[in-house]
């Protein structure tokens, strides 16, 4: 298998766990969460641009990307190239906004001024950033379609993409470390248990991993050799993908807290069912041979002891109040307070002896 293909398969790859970490999201948000904020408009854009990034790098694979320019036919250079350009595109905007996303969270949370206005800095510098390159990608020539097509279109170079790509870089990798680093710095503040804290601000700190991804990125990218750009710029785009991918992680594993402790809310009450399901034990009624004297009443039992004609105790008819407790409660306090004696609930007929066996769960 040629780089081309290993590209794709590894773009359609990260696609899929993006496109299942938005609807993820989106489920959170508007099912248990019932609100949606422009972050989650944002998060979901990131991961329609990551799909059409990984289709326009499949459309570029299958006319030549990641073979040797030199071995191709020149439609298919120029085609290759042409449709790395638009699946750049989306790469470069889909990054801003996985970053915009991240940054729009934070802003819902901090409420110290100096926080907002670090967030709102990189924000804009981002935003700003990412637009300015991706006009410049396709403006580095007069005429444009110089830049894909080389052999049969002559021209001249306005713009050195390279270096400027590379600035971008640089400033993608630390706003990465910065919004990684970040939530450490307010969370101490939300009202939650020290382990969720730290659960939360991990989550978000795994953005550590995309910096490193972008760093990688711009290191590729500051020695790829663009006279043959199709083979040698496969690296490029697998890191640039990564990268977001990376980052979509990082910033929706904790918008999916509440769908987390949803989940396991509904575990635990279905375990405490199973087991009260299963810890129902057959009732039992004990008997005793028939004494000269009459049974000893209990101490603090709860119950009126009547006498009949068969010598059997009997419960009223009607109970004071009523219980909801579980099975294990009740035996747990009826063992605690008599020891040694079996009641049967809800029987008809029930009778004191003392227990050969403990009943327990």
């Amino acid at each position: 298998m040629h780089p081309g293909y290993q590209l794709a398969c590894a773009m359609w790859a990260m696609a899929v766990l993006s496109l299942a970490l938005v609807a993820l999201r989106l489920y959170t948000r508007v099912r248990i969460v019932k609100f949606i904020g422009a972050e989650d408009y944002m998060y979901a854009c990131t991961g329609i641009f990551f799909l059409l990034f990984a289709s326009f790098i499949q459309v570029s694979v299958h006319y030549g990307l990641g073979q040797n320019f030199w071995q191709l036919k020149i439609d298919d250079t120029a085609d290759a190239i042409f449709w790395t350009y638009v699946a750049n595109s989306f790469a470069i905007t889909g990054n801003a906004m996985a970053k915009l996303s991240m940054g729009l969270f934070l802003l819902r949370v901090v409420q110290v001024r100096w926080h907002k206005i670090a967030l709102w800095t990189a924000v804009i510098i981002t935003t700003a950033t990412s637009i300015a390159l991706t006009i410049m990608l396709w403006n580095q020539t007069t005429p444009r379609k110089a830049s894909w097509d080389p052999l049969r279109t002559p021209g001249t170079w306005n713009i050195r993409i390279q270096p400027l790509s590379v600035g971008l870089g640089v400033w993608s990798s630390a706003c990465d470390f910065f919004f990684a680093i970040f939530p450490w710095l307010f969370i101490q503040s939300l009202p939650m248990s020290q382990r969720e804290k730290v659960m939360l601000a991990g989550g978000m700190s795994l953005g550590v991993i995309a910096g490193a991804c972008g760093i990688t990125r711009t290191v590729v990218l500051s020695r790829l050799d663009v006279f043959n750009y199709t083979l040698n710029f496969v690296p490029y785009f697998a890191w640039a993908g990564a990268e977001i991918a990376v980052a979509m992680v990082c910033v929706g594993i904790p918008t999916l807290r509440p769908l987390y402790l949803k989940t396991r809310e509904f575990a635990n009450a279905y375990s405490n069912q199973t087991r009260s399901n299963a810890s129902h034990l057959p009732r039992y009624t004990t008997y005793k041979r028939q004494s000269a004297r009459p049974p000893r009443p209990l101490r603090d039992s709860g119950f009126s002891h009547a006498r009949t004609d068969s010598n059997i105790s009997r419960p009223p008819v009607a109970h004071p109040k009523a219980r909801d407790d579980s099975l294990d409660e009740i035996l747990s306090e009826y063992h605690n307070q008599h020891a040694g004696v079996i009641w049967v609930k809800n029987e008809v007929r029930i009778q004191e002896d003392v227990a050969e066996w403990p009943l327990r769960n």
